[in-house]
């Protein structure tokens, strides 16, 4: 969850962290996050900490500054969860967050970036229509990006990427054998531009093309227990394997009085190359699956003069909204004689995300503190709810979730942190039925432990 981000999900077929949300969304282990915040495939190659720098005819020439910057972060935690009233055990978690960059010239360079994450905490993603419940989890991702910069404020930034994640579902499944592994291929263009708007305003704004090829390895063996579509004969092979293309324009203003607005909005066509589309008959059609996504976030945080306590604390406030909708081809066929049901667009939503975040440095110390909730609604256009024993009702499905995050930092030293963080996420829904998807439930976790920078 960024604050309640980007996890579910994140992040394959369905699911993949919202850049506003661009997810994503914290990087802490806030992973209880509700089904709601998932959004398809709306997510990059490891975001770089910062980009290589040229180099500049002032630097001296008696040493040649060398071509190569390493940076990153190691964050290791261990905390507790609780699920449904339920304390869970102390687990881990851990993150190496690596970036090599190399100047070619004063104008171009590479990028290379190394993430991976294990969260021992439980999670609840979305990655197939519907919230799952997951005990454990690993993110590994590889990154190489080639940036070149022109006159006018102008650079172009392809960039390739490959990323694998592993779910646990129950405690004894052994890494790399669950339902919903899956291995994402990454490319893209961007085209940025740094500029003023009028004489006082700098603006920055991105146009980006980025397509995706998600495989899960192991998803048919198990395809019969989620639904008709994916599990009556000849539905096709890999149901969920997906080829995504996405187009997005990304804008960032630094205004007057400390001010600063960000746009995110993104178009993304989600093809399912063997996935068949089912009718009201049960047949399958020779036309295969097909989704479109839509997001737009909005942003605005404000940094107020320094309050006197503490030896000075420098606040940042901000607000957040984001709206988002997916339209989906496929269908839904209930096949079980109590409650025989059709569903046509058995996955479209929209949905409407809100919530206020806060940032506070304290000057004297150093320490820095950060809050951030977040309230979603996602109403189902043709989904209807499900009593406990799966019959239908006459209402159309909605989910609200909401989520709080808390973080405190406090530096040991230059490079060192010990930090302390918290969550707490709730989803209620119309929805009773909950043999496969989760739509109801309660998390909260601490977590403490320490973050070097390098």
């Amino acid at each position: 969850m960024q604050a309640i981000a980007a996890a579910a999900a994140a992040q394959a077929a369905q699911p993949a962290p919202a850049p506003s949300a661009q997810q994503t969304v914290s990087t802490a282990p806030v992973q209880a996050e509700p089904a709601a915040a998932a959004a398809p495939e709306i997510s990059t190659a490891p975001a770089p900490a910062e980009e290589p720098q040229p180099e500049t005819a002032a630097q001296p020439q008696a040493q040649a500054p060398s071509p190569y910057k390493l940076m990153g972060r190691v964050d290791v935690s261990g905390g507790q969860y609780f699920y449904q009233g339920q304390k869970g055990a102390f687990n881990g978690y851990g993150l190496l967050d690596a970036q090599l960059a190399k100047s070619n010239s004063s104008s171009s360079g590479y990028f290379f970036s190394l993430r991976s994450v294990y969260t021992g905490f439980k999670q609840v993603n979305e990655l197939a229509g519907g919230g799952t419940l997951f005990q454990q989890s690993m993110d590994h991702s590889l990154g190489v990006k080639w940036i070149r910069r022109y006159e006018g404020g102008w650079s172009l930034k392809p960039r390739v990427g490959v990323k694998k994640e592993l779910f646990r579902e129950t405690k004894d499944e052994k890494w790399g054998k669950g339902l919903y592994d899956f291995t994402r291929y990454e490319a893209g263009l961007t085209l940025e531009r740094k500029t003023r708007l009028g004489l006082s305003v700098p603006w920055t704004y991105q146009l980006s093309w980025d397509a995706y090829y998600t495989r899960y390895d192991r998803f048919k063996t198990l395809a019969s227990q989620y639904g008709q579509e994916l599990a009556a004969p000849n539905p096709g092979s890999r149901t969920l394997d997906t080829v995504t293309n996405q187009l997005s324009y990304d804008s960032e203003f630094d205004l007057p009085g400390f001010l600063r607005a960000d746009v995110f909005a993104a178009l993304s066509v989600i093809g399912y190359p063997d996935q068949k589309v089912i009718n009201s008959d049960g047949r399958y059609l020779p036309s295969r699956r097909s989704d479109t996504y839509q997001a737009l976030n909005l942003g605005l945080n404000k940094r107020y003069n320094d309050v006197a306590a503490f030896g000075g604390v420098r606040p940042v406030l901000g607000m957040s909204l984001g709206f988002a909708n997916l339209i989906s081809n496929q269908n839904h066929l209930d096949t079980d004689p109590a409650h025989l049901k059709y569903i046509h667009s058995f996955y479209d939503y929209s949905e409407l995300r809100a919530g206020p975040n806060a940032y506070f440095t304290f000057v004297g110390s150093g320490m820095t503190a950060s809050l951030a909730y977040e309230f979603a609604v996602r109403s189902y256009g043709d989904r209807l709810a499900q009593k406990t024993d799966g019959s239908y009702t006459s209402k159309k499905l909605k989910q609200y979730s909401g989520g709080f995050t808390a973080e405190a930092a406090y530096p040991l030293s230059d490079h060192l942190d010990v930090k302390l963080r918290g969550n707490w996420a709730l989803s209620r829904s119309n929805n009773r039925y909950e043999q496969v998807y989760r739509y109801n439930y309660s998390s909260s976790m601490y977590f403490t432990g320490l973050e070097w920078r390098f």
